[in-house]
């Protein structure tokens, strides 16, 4: 039977129809591709640096939680002496580096989705998580200032300033000084044991990232977790809410937050 104008014309708006949604669906498939590759091309650019970060101030929360912070809190600091401001200058010095390789990756990946890459979205969970009201150290505007303090370009990319550069500058930078003064204020009065615990509380949320994001610690070193310094309501919004709620991806989370016989 010959096919009738009708039959005709539906087939061909029918055939555009399809092969209008077929280009769509193939262009929409190339953007994403696209998207996801260039995600995964910047945590692969930054990861490293993050995860190195965290490492340092991990390691150096550790250290200072075996000794009951006893080397901050004996130490009376003044402004011009840099032997008596070292401890505090040091750990200073690895928060604002762990926050300045998270603005850094912020400022290389605007208008990317970084949560189309697995690692980036586990990576945001944990920056969210260290950022929440319960959790942080000091407000995020001022955290952001301080990351942002040690951020300077050489040449195309981005830099942060070296211990001995920053060092140099906040000595003699009474503008500088006043950007840490949230920091500062805490970490001078380690002795409040409330200030202590949220400290405490804070690396246990960077140790997690550390050992769910670099496993087999091929970047970072496996380090003993600090549940004996952790006090009961500590210990409890960790695990009720911390990784329960808003890490709830973390395996073995009670290792963090399960009390060991053996004292440190």
């Amino acid at each position: 039977m010959a096919a009738t104008w009708y039959d005709l014309l539906a087939a061909a708006i029918g055939g555009g129809v399809i092969s209008t949604a077929i280009e769509h669906l193939y262009l929409f498939y190339v953007r994403k591709s696209d998207a996801d590759r260039t995600a995964k091309e910047i945590i692969d650019k930054h990861l490293e640096s993050i995860l190195k970060s965290a490492d340092d101030l991990v390691g150096k929360i550790l250290s200072l939680a075996k000794r009951d912070f006893k080397e901050l809190i004996d130490k009376k600091s003044s402004n011009d002496d840099f032997i008596s401001q070292q401890p505090l200058l040091t750990l200073m010095y690895l928060f604002a580096q762990f926050w300045s390789r998270i603005q850094i990756l912020k400022i290389e990946s605007q208008f990317v989705n970084l949560r189309s890459d697995e690692r980036g979205r586990k990576l945001f969970e944990f920056i969210k998580t260290l950022d929440g009201k319960r959790t942080s150290i000091i407000e995020r505007s001022w955290q952001r200032g301080i990351g942002e303090s040690i951020i300077c370009r050489d040449s195309d990319d981005l830099r942060q300033l070296t211990f001995y550069e920053f060092v140099e500058s906040y000595l003699y930078s009474k503008d500088l000084q006043k950007w840490y003064i949230p920091l500062k204020d805490i970490l001078e009065d380690l002795i409040d044991k409330s200030k202590r615990q949220r400290v405490l509380v804070y690396g246990v949320v960077l140790h997690a990232l550390i050992d769910t994001l670099d496993e087999k610690h091929l970047i970072t070193k496996e380090r003993p977790s600090w549940p004996n310094k952790l006090s009961f309501k500590s210990r409890r919004d960790l695990q009720e809410r911390v990784f329960k709620v808003y890490l709830n991806f973390v395996e073995k989370p009670e290792r963090y937050f399960a009390v060991a016989h053996k004292k440190m």
